[in-house]
């Protein structure tokens, strides 16, 4: 019961209560008596002074009487005795009056009865002198009257000492009664203000500040248990809310699928760490699995969550304990690192490429990966330090070992932010280069090596007011990161198929991205293009590459099925650069395959890339696919593509790109030279 805050506190001032109106009405009853008696104490008081005013006036007429008896003239003493007598009539009035009881003798003894007579039998003695038994009778009625008065004397002031006695009593009782309830009464508020001091606030700060900490984000706090049963009652469903707003936060803070840090938790531990400051350097570092998508693909999203987990875990334990490793992607990690003195973050991450480069193992089979890092030097102590700006340099490190090949690690430095720029640019320029009739087409020869058939290959240009001439390699990368290359994709496909409506008997080669293939309605579009341009689907031919990843895209796979049942021609672009062009010839079947430009640039320095381009060649062939060897810059490189199989060869030795209105005149004067060098 006592448990109970509630309890305690309104029992504790119920307790005040009580005792306040029991001090109350102690208070009161005993002023009511103390007033009684103080009335009876005035009234004997009133008593006792008649009765000294009575007995004054009987030793007057005493010594009246006494110089009665012995006076001889009886003139003055007469009126003297007169007096006494009716002095002491009166007294006995006011003695009545106040409630004095005189005696309990019947009227016979009383000695003050018949006192006239006595005054007589006085006045007789003096004018005829006394007799013995008259002197004697006179003198002893004045001794009673004497003895009687003395007692009603004493009785009085008897009464009066009892009076007293009775009122000191009854207030030292009062005094008592108010000390012992007063006292009681600040014994329970002392009480009160005791258990409220040393329990009850203290309970309810420790409660106050839990939830305090709670509101400001501190979930690592231990409720506590409380003896209150209403504190009791709030501990419980606090501490189940700390735990669910933990088990919130580590949702919040990691990653479902592997338990690691995500993306928030990395941002905020991290921006701690510099913001200790201390001009402490670490490094942080964004790494990627490279082809990461294949293993999803092959494995299953399953193990690629594992495969994820082990990295994650491999990055740590090379690392080491001082290490943050969050995932902040599907495949990316943001790691920090703090940097010893005269340490580079590059060559940390340098060994940490080579670190992931041992198989992991999944289950029943090993898994073998790499991975592309960019990495950013940086000191706790710099101003203007932000997580996301550092996390935005070390991507853009890591975009750079992408260029470079991946399954490297970059520094960042200062032109690859100037290069970002420039991107950025030109994904915001881009939108009016079509309006500004920057973009234009140009026109790349294909010549066969089996007949005499004519073909070109289009390609997009952009000429920048302020940049120049942009490279496709730039600028179509921009047009897919800001949502236009599908836009792009149809004007490359109107203005080409306008231009390529002028050549009859040719065939034109047209490059689609990923992202046209996967738009809904580009079958559509592009065969009701040909039709306005007159043109049969049989002409074109439809360039992918093999970033595609057709067998891994149903819908993309589902769209070139449809174009192929059209009677367009489908074209592998740069074939022979991976496992995914292996994979994919497996997938579909192309009508050509173009060779990658590396497999054509080392031919004659190298033995073994005659090898090389033989096999994937024979692959080619073997499918029935024809085969164009791309990067034919340089005579020597005719032979070895014509022996090893190819059917079409392209490069600047022919031709660079031409303006569409020189393409039929470079088939009408060269095209007799060509063929014989082809």
């Amino acid at each position: 019961m006592f448990a109970s805050l509630e309890t305690r506190l309104v029992g504790a001032l119920t307790l005040i209560v009580v005792f306040t109106v029991l001090l109350q009405v102690v208070t009161q009853r005993e002023a009511y008596a103390l007033r009684e008696q103080s009335d009876a104490l005035i009234q004997t008081s009133a008593i006792a002074e008649n009765a000294d005013q009575f007995a004054d006036a009987v030793a007057k007429l005493r010594m009246a009487t006494n110089r009665g008896l012995m006076a001889s003239e009886t003139g003055g003493s007469s009126d003297e005795l007169t007096d006494q007598a009716i002095g002491i009539g009166d007294q006995l009035g006011r003695l009545r009056n106040s409630g004095m009881v005189f005696y309990d003798a019947p009227q016979a003894g009383n000695p003050f009865a018949d006192l006239d007579r006595h005054v007589a039998e006085i006045l007789e003695v003096q004018k005829h002198g006394a007799t013995r038994s008259l002197a004697r009778r006179i003198e002893a009625r004045n001794v009673a009257m004497g003895e009687f008065a003395d007692g009603i004397v004493d009785r009085a002031h008897a009464q009066r000492r009892s009076a007293q006695q009775q009122l000191v009593a009854s207030v030292g009782r009062w005094q008592l009664l108010v000390l012992a309830t007063g006292l009681v009464t600040i014994l329970v508020v002392l009480l009160a203000l005791f258990d409220i001091s040393r329990n009850i606030l203290p309970a309810i700060r420790r409660m106050h500040g839990n939830v305090q900490r709670l509101a400001d984000g501190d979930l690592d706090i231990e409720i506590g248990t409380f003896r209150l049963k209403e504190l009791q009652a709030l501990s419980h469903p606090l501490e189940t809310f700390r735990q669910n707003a933990r088990a919130v936060k580590n949702l919040a803070f990691s990653d479902p699928a592997t338990g690691m840090p995500n993306r928030r938790a990395f941002l905020e531990t991290f921006g701690k760490l510099l913001a200790i400051g201390g001009e402490r350097r670490f490094a942080c570092m964004v790494i990627d699995i490279d082809r990461f998508k294949h293993v999803n693909d092959d494995y299953g999203h399953a193990a690629g969550d594992d495969l994820v987990r082990l990295i994650g875990e491999r990055v740590k334990d090379h690392l080491g304990s001082e290490s943050v490793v969050a995932r902040i992607g599907g495949d990316e990690f943001a790691v920090s690192m703090p940097l010893a003195e005269g340490k580079q973050g590059f060559v940390l991450a340098s060994g940490l490429v080579d670190a992931v480069r041992a198989p992991f193992s999944l289950g029943g089979y090993a898994v073998a990966v790499t991975c592309s890092m960019g990495v950013v030097d940086v000191t706790a102590g710099d101003e203007a330090q932000d997580v996301d700006d550092i996390l935005r340099n070390a991507d853009m490190a890591l975009y750079a070992s992408k260029k470079s090949g991946r399954n490297c690690a970059t520094a960042f430095d200062l032109a690859m932010a100037q290069e970002r720029s420039i991107d950025r640019a030109l994904e915001k320029d881009l939108e009016f280069a079509f309006e500004r009739d920057q973009l234009r087409m140009v026109y790349q020869p294909i010549h066969s090596v089996v007949d005499d058939a004519r073909e070109v290959e289009a390609l997009v240009r952009w000429r920048h007011p302020e940049l120049g001439d942009v490279p496709p390699s730039s600028f179509i990368p921009a047009a897919e990161r800001s949502g236009l290359m599908v836009r792009l994709g149809e004007w490359i496909i109107e203005r080409a198929l306008a231009d390529f409506a002028q050549w009859p008997d040719m065939f034109l080669s047209i490059n689609l991205s990923p992202l046209q293939l996967q738009h809904e309605g580009f079958s559509g579009f592009l065969l009701d293009a040909c039709r306005r341009n007159g043109i049969v689907p049989q002409r074109l031919f439809l360039e992918v590459t093999e970033s595609l990843s057709i067998e891994r895209n149903t819908r993309a796979l589902l769209t070139l099925n449809l174009l192929r049942t059209l009677g367009f021609r489908i074209a592998l672009d740069d074939f022979g650069t991976g496992y995914s062009s292996l994979s994919m010839v497996k997938s579909f079947k192309f009508d050509r395959m173009k060779l990658d430009r590396s497999l054509v640039m080392d031919l004659g320095q190298d033995p073994a890339s005659v090898a090389v381009l033989e096999a994937a060649v024979t692959m080619a062939r073997h499918v029935g696919a024809e085969v164009v060897a791309e990067g034919i810059s340089e005579a020597h490189l005719i032979g070895a593509t014509k022996s090893a199989g190819c059917t079409h060869l392209q490069g600047y030795y022919y031709s660079k790109p031409i303006e569409a209105g020189e393409v039929l005149g470079y088939f009408a004067n060269a095209g007799d030279d060509l063929a014989q060098v082809a």
